[in-house]
């Protein structure tokens, strides 16, 4: 009976092990739901996109080649915005070899995603599609199978691993899984297929920095489903936006840490019930304030006019607000940003007149653009030096007053002196965050 057992066990291993040896079956039922997508283009622009430009100088025009893949049965593809951009005919190319003029339905800059219909003669024809599987629960290490057309040379496949999660890649606010099968030029808009055929994200970018091979970016299945619904049903994305801006951030009153509201616009739904700069988003919708790119997410994905359950802390209390969903506006509001810093980076580095010392916090200033004051320099015994401020951040707030102006700063430092040497609240933005930080002023210093 022991001998019985082993044999047995000894059985299942070998079938394991040749499972996991060849991945031919599966990639033989998804290779049918691929395309190869040509573009041609009026204009010859430099540096367009991310992926592959076949390139004649003699020409008038280009042919771009790219990817896409079937979602739907009856003609729908999904693949990159910028595969398409600026064509003036896009071609998909089946499995069978078979070539289509297809329509653009619609487009998406925000998350650079197209969905197109081709339509056979044969209305009875019917087209493979895809499975979109759930990026959320896909683990750093899970096997991939990512195809494509790479340098156009047809649908090919790479197999990998998902290499990191939620990276954030300059291209927006998107967050991007990281893997390291070949996405190569040309692979932009295919599929990343899970080890079950499911996709679970669109083969958007590539790292091209010199020794950097092994390094491309996928947007998660859960984002482009979602997106490509919208295409499909609207021509468009319809976006929910709640009109605020918000970063990690601590209440100084109670340490609850959540997203801090750096900017609201007093036309939405929030402002008119009672949310208001400064203050901290603990939960929302019950779930803790933790992930601000799920936060985003949820926000931008909601319907319009659905609620969404919120808990703030402002001054130290809490309040419970439910608020209504808008659709984001075409100009949507813009917070204070990287761009503001670079901006006040060269305002800084010109000269003038207008740099301020201040004595009590050991830093020399010059206002900012929009608002807020940028630090130039930095005493070495600055009480802003253990609380992570460096040079080049920027104040934006004291005690949840904004500052547009030196005067403003100095008028928040006199009035904590005169109440007992009080600690000061700052609110500052640095290079990749805005946070809150309690400052002690010495009697010494005044």
């Amino acid at each position: 009976m022991r001998l019985f057992y082993i044999l047995i066990i000894f059985i299942f291993g070998i079938a394991e092990a040749n499972a996991l040896s060849t991945y031919a079956d599966i990639v033989e039922e998804l290779m049918p739901s691929v395309v190869n997508i040509s573009t041609k283009k009026e204009v010859v622009e430099e540096n367009e996109g991310i992926d592959n430009v076949m390139l004649n100088k003699e020409l008038d025009s280009r042919e771009s080649l790219g990817s896409g893949f079937f979602i739907s049965s009856d003609g729908y593809i999904l693949t990159n915005y910028h595969v398409i951009k600026g064509a003036k005919e896009v071609n998909v190319i089946t499995n069978d070899n078979s070539l289509y003029t297809s329509k653009v339905i619609g487009t998406d800059k925000s998350s650079d995603l197209a969905v197109l219909k081709i339509t056979p003669e044969d209305s009875s024809k019917s087209f493979a599609s895809v499975k979109f599987g759930n990026a959320d629960k896909s683990r750093i290490g899970d096997i991939v199978l990512t195809f494509g057309n790479p340098y156009g040379l047809g649908v090919s496949v790479s197999q990998g691993i998902i290499s990191a999660k939620s990276r954030n890649i300059g291209l927006g606010e998107q967050q991007y899984l990281q893997t390291d099968a070949s996405i190569n030029q040309g692979n932009s808009g295919g599929p990343m297929f899970n080890i079950d055929g499911e996709v679970i994200g669109v083969n958007s970018a590539i790292f091209t920095t010199i020794g950097a091979d092994g390094v491309g970016f996928s947007l998660p299945s859960n984002m482009a489903n979602w997106v490509a619904s919208q295409l499909i049903k609207n021509g468009k994305v319809k976006r929910g936006w709640l009109g605020l801006s918000v970063s990690h951030g601590i209440d100084k009153y109670t340490n609850k840490e959540g997203f801090v509201i750096t900017e609201i616009n007093e036309e939405s739904n929030a402002y008119k019930e009672g949310l208001r700069v400064g203050d901290i988003i603990t939960h929302y919708n019950d779930k803790p304030a933790g992930d601000l790119s799920d936060f985003i997410q949820l926000t931008e994905t909601m319907d319009i006019g659905q609620a969404i359950r919120l808990k703030a802390i402002s001054y130290g209390e809490e309040f419970k607000y439910v608020v209504r969903v808008q659709e984001m506006p075409k100009e949507e509001l813009k917070g204070i940003t990287n761009k503001a810093l670079q901006e006040s980076i060269a305002k800084s580095n010109q000269t003038g007149d207008d740099v301020f010392y201040v004595s009590e916090l050991g830093i020399t200033i010059k206002e900012a653009s929009p608002r807020g004051i940028m630090i130039i320099k930095m005493d070495r015994l600055s009480p802003l030096k253990n609380k992570g401020i460096v040079v080049g951040d920027i104040i934006l707030e004291i005690d949840r007053g904004d500052i547009y102006s030196v005067d403003n700063l100095l008028d928040g430092i006199r009035n904590a002196i005169v109440d007992d040497f009080r600690p000061i609240s700052l609110l500052v933005q640095n290079q990749t965050n805005v946070f809150y930080a309690s400052i002690t002023l010495e009697p010494e210093n005044d």
